[in-house]
């Protein structure tokens, strides 16, 4: 299996709608062409000129961070416009004016497809890049478990409710090797959020 990122510019209805960053959080087919998603963005929106350009906010949620949370729908989809409609999207991210991808691939001819039919459409691509996913880049069912553990009884909470030695006597392992297992998660899962390939 291959991770291909590749940040793109297009002709987005989105971009519009957010400005500079946002990220959209789910994306889904909506209609004959077009996509319903649900974005998150740091300012207000302006329905009426959205409307005009054919991008309809069903609804906004502000959160408590200065945030909003919206749910649009438009008639033109920019996976569609740029090749994608059939990728394994996993992450997809605007940030001044381009749009960050993260696709699945099952293979790296797959990979180079993807690339080479955006390039048909027109798409200016930024830069592009792939990276075989290896076993060893998941998490382990003992990692797994040591995380969720870990997390409901409270030990990265502030101030702690349970401490490396009752965690580690929980996990039925030494301190050292409890130790070892959530900071090899953690590691992990830092490089998969933050695309540090």
């Amino acid at each position: 299996m291959y991770i291909l990122e590749v940040i793109y510019k297009i002709p987005c209805p989105w971009v519009s709608l957010v400005g500079r960053e946002a990220k959209i959080l789910s994306c889904r087919p909506w209609g004959e062409k077009g996509s319903r998603v649900m974005i998150r963005f740091g300012r207000s929106i302006d329905s009426e000129s959205l409307k005009k350009r054919g991008v309809i906010v069903s609804s906004i949620y502000r959160m408590r961070d200065g945030h909003s949370i919206a749910f649009i729908r438009s008639k033109a989809c920019p996976c569609r416009i740029s090749g994608l409609n059939e990728a394994h999207i996993l992450s997809s991210k605007i940030d001044t004016g381009y749009i960050r991808m993260r696709i699945a691939c099952e293979s790296l001819s797959e990979a180079r497809e993807i690339i080479s039919r955006m390039r048909q459409t027109g798409i200016e691509i930024y830069r592009y890049r792939w990276r075989r996913i290896n076993n060893e880049d998941f998490l382990t069912a003992r990692q797994e478990e040591a995380l969720i553990m870990s997390f409901i009884k409270g030990f990265f909470d502030s101030p702690r409710r349970i401490d490396l030695d009752k965690l580690s006597k929980d996990l039925g392992v030494a301190k050292p090797t409890a130790y070892l297992m959530i900071k090899r998660a953690i590691r992990k899962l830092i490089k998969q959020t933050l695309y540090l390939y």
